[in-house]
């Protein structure tokens, strides 16, 4: 009877660091995710979006297509450029929702509020919606690179008569340079980005649109 008794002791003795490894793994594993998103601003001057009056109720209806990115900035994780050719993906720190997505959002916040017009969507919208002029935009870059800049190009155009009639199509390019590493100072900056190409779409819009422009814009830097 003694001899099982010993057994299973020793056994159990055996186990004994595996169980407490296992423990270690789960304590001291990776660290919590970080989670980021971009912002509706100005551009780099840090001021706050200023429109003029309350948006126009009336007037034509600004539709912003699906923004298109990278298949490589399509991920979860955020990515950095550390070399002309070299990608690297942040272990922890990801987007809360799809860049794409956010990129459209931000936009159609922005130019909302830059035209002014509360007649800003985004695609898709029901038929019964008469859209007249449609925004397609393609990001071409838009990451930190390796000299510390952090840079966004984009091509963009924009259709009359619901998106039949090409009336402007442009190629932007825009620079935070000497951006911080950490992913608040990076997206921050993106953010900055934003607005700039924000304020260039809203510009051509209202010009292709007459639209009345407020003449309490904010100058830009």
């Amino acid at each position: 009877m003694i001899l099982p008794r010993l057994v299973r002791l020793n056994s159990a003795l055996a186990l004994l660091p595996l169980l407490l490894s296992g423990c270690g793994g789960l304590l001291g594993g990776q660290p919590p995710l970080e989670f980021y998103t971009l912002s509706a601003t100005s551009g780099m001057n840090g001021q706050p979006v200023v429109g003029g009056a309350r948006p126009a109720s009336s007037g034509p209806i600004f539709a912003v297509a699906a923004v298109r990115v990278p298949q490589y900035l399509s991920q979860r994780s955020i990515v950095v450029r550390s070399s002309p050719t070299q990608l690297d993906l942040a272990d922890n720190d990801v987007w809360a929702a799809p860049l794409s997505d956010t990129i459209s959002s931000v936009l159609s916040e922005n130019i909302s509020t830059m035209i002014p017009s509360d007649r800003v969507v985004e695609l898709p919208v029901s038929a019964a919606v008469p859209v007249d002029y449609e925004l397609r935009v393609e990001i071409v870059r838009f990451e930190r690179q390796p000299d510390g800049g952090v840079d966004l190009v984009a091509r963009w155009s924009v259709f009359s008569e619901g998106g039949e009639r090409l009336v402007a199509v442009e190629r932007s390019s825009y620079r935070v340079p000497d951006v911080s590493p950490d992913f608040r100072s990076i997206t921050l900056a993106m953010s900055a980005l934003l607005g700039e190409l924000s304020r260039d779409i809203a510009d051509t819009l209202r010009n292709v649109s007459n639209v009345y422009q407020p003449s309490t814009d904010q100058p830009r830097s």
